[in-house]
């Protein structure tokens, strides 16, 4: 019985220990709102970056996406297209265009 109980209470934490699966929403989420805050992270002040939508490709390690991104400078607003790779883990990012 003891040993019943301590096969039992093992099976449940590494029941309880396996990651959680993000819906596609979840991720869509979390893709813009990183890639927002790598675009205004290390800007000047003169640009302002908002991401709109995104679609994306998920592969083993990352996450292939193409975003609309809008641009507003003092004079120009514009809405443009940018492709980065992101990380599973949402912490980095690689630009590709």
């Amino acid at each position: 019985m003891k040993y019943f109980l301590r096969l039992v209470f093992v099976l449940m934490l590494a029941a309880g220990c396996k990651e959680r699966e993000l819906s596609n929403e979840q991720v869509e989420k979390k893709l813009i709102k990183t890639m927002n805050d790598y675009l205004n992270k290390n800007r000047d002040g003169k640009v302002e970056f908002t991401v709109k939508e995104v679609v994306f490709f998920p592969e083993e390690s990352r996450y292939i996406c193409e975003f609309r991104v809008n641009m507003k400078t003092g004079v120009l607003d514009t809405i443009g297209v940018m492709k980065a790779n992101i990380s599973k883990n949402f912490k980095d990012v690689e630009r590709m265009e």
